[in-house]
């Protein structure tokens, strides 16, 4: 049945109650576990693989996932139309992306446009054909089932991609760069001539 929800992660079992209403009479759990879900496509893993995260369930048939108590979130996705896939590694941090056939998803959308402007929030169900799902690490019990199953099913496997491992500048350096990008916007200010106090290494 592969790793259960820990202490740790008490806040899941409402959400894996959600993902185990779904299965079908017979379907078999492989693993089940946490996983992280982008709200965008971005690949930059240590931004990805935060926060709460999503609940996860891997069965011989598919992959279910859930991020809310509400069961209209449920993302499900066969196997069976997923048409090749990317393992991508950033230091420790692990996803997968699938790429399947159009799935309707109902997703988190703009409430009003115009004139290349945005603003508001709605909800909208618009077609699909990407999944990613982020780990911790590569090994969890939902990664590895995730990649035995698309091997399975005879998914092909695109080239892995490794990212560089993210670098993050000085505290100090970041206040001054900011300082200088809001006196280039705002020249005439002089009190924003001011940098911050020096920051010695």
């Amino acid at each position: 049945m592969g790793e259960s929800v820990g202490m740790g992660t008490y806040y899941l079992r409402p959400w894996m109650d959600l993902l185990m209403a779904r299965l079908e009479p017979g379907e078999r759990i492989l693993a089940q576990g946490r996983a992280f879900e982008p709200h965008r496509d971005s690949f930059e893993l240590s931004q990805v693989i935060s926060g709460p995260g999503c609940a996860v369930l891997v069965t011989e048939r598919r992959a279910l996932w859930v991020s809310s108590s509400d069961e209209r979130w449920v993302r499900t996705l066969a196997f069976a139309v997923v048409r090749s896939y990317v393992e991508i590694s950033q230091a420790h941090r692990y996803a997968l992306a699938l790429d399947h056939q159009g799935i309707g998803r109902l997703q988190r959308v703009p409430a009003h446009r115009l004139l290349g402007w945005s603003w508001g929030n709605a909800e909208d169900v618009r077609p699909a054909t990407r999944s990613v799902l982020g780990f911790s690490r590569r090994d969890t019990a939902a990664a590895r089932a995730l990649r035995m199953r698309l091997q399975a099913a005879g998914v092909p496997a695109g080239e892995p991609r490794s990212l560089p491992k993210r670098r993050t500048a000085p505290r100090g350096a970041v206040r001054r760069l900011e300082a200088r990008r809001i006196q280039s916007a705002y020249p005439s200010h002089a009190f924003l001539n001011w940098t911050g106090p020096a920051v010695t290494p």
